[in-house]
């Protein structure tokens, strides 16, 4: 048969969007961490606890940065992306410490939430409102945290803790800065939003994210599960136990460069 439908050109197919692809591998991956089981794991004490929390709370968050992408707006991800960047700057430190200085790092930053906790209850009540929160169990709570110290401050500020870390991670501090300045109500977010023309117009418009086709967070992805499986083994945890993250996240992922053992 011959007609004007067999005679015209089959069109290649169209080839997905590199943000897409990227995306899905990311949902994908993070999905996959957040599946783990680590329910019989027996806790020595909190590290592991603080450490495996992170670790989940980026994968939710890169999640959520994923669909914002695929939607097109990568842009109103800045705190989501703030999130992940953080945790992969404090596992980072985290696993730089001995042993005996991670405890007593995750202990302050335990604290320090606690401290705020307590502080806001304080406020409501100064303000005649009630919380539907009991502290006394959260109070009653040990912890060996030292109110002075340079594990102290690097608990406290980020920016120690980049300058404390056994490889300074400045590129992650360097993204990380960026992003806060569109994770909160900032001059330069309003900027951004409201740009103006000819320095008399207002215009609309919005930032543009440092990494729109989601490239660099993959690489973020596999830092965060890559140094959480390096604390969890140097705490003492069964190797088999140690990995479940990172095996997870690797049989999702396509990256195949060396994995800690």
């Amino acid at each position: 048969m011959s007609g004007k439908k067999s005679k015209a050109k089959r069109q290649p197919p169209r080839a997905t969007a590199p943000h897409l692809v990227n995306a899905a591998i990311v949902q994908r991956t993070a999905r996959a961490v957040l599946s783990v089981d680590m329910s019989d794991v027996v806790l020595r004490d909190f590290v592991p606890q603080v450490v495996v929390g992170l670790c989940r709370a980026a994968a939710a968050q890169s999640i959520v940065v994923a669909a914002l992408t695929r939607a097109g707006q990568a842009s109103s991800a800045a705190p989501n992306r703030r999130l992940v960047l953080e945790s992969a700057i404090r596992l980072l430190w985290l696993s730089g410490l001995s042993k005996t200085d991670r405890h007593t790092a995750a202990s302050v930053m335990l604290d320090v939430d606690r401290k705020e906790t307590n502080d806001t209850l304080a406020y409501l009540q100064k303000q005649g409102q009630e919380a539907p929160f009991d502290p006394t169990e959260m109070n009653q709570f040990e912890l060996d945290a030292p109110t002075k110290g340079p594990l102290q401050e690097q608990a406290r500020k980020l920016r120690a803790a980049v300058l404390g870390s056994e490889s300074e991670p400045w590129s992650l501090y360097a993204m990380w800065r960026e992003e806060t300045k569109y994770a909160h109500p900032s001059g330069a977010l309003a900027g951004q939003y409201a740009p103006t023309h000819d320095n008399s117009h207002l215009q609309s418009g919005q930032p543009e994210p440092m990494d729109p086709e989601l490239e660099a967070h993959q690489l973020v992805q596999c830092l965060i599960v890559a140094a959480t499986q390096q604390i969890l083994s140097d705490e003492g945890l069964a190797p088999d136990v140690a990995s479940r993250i990172t095996n997870a996240f690797r049989a999702q992922s396509p990256f195949t460069f060396d994995w800690p053992e």
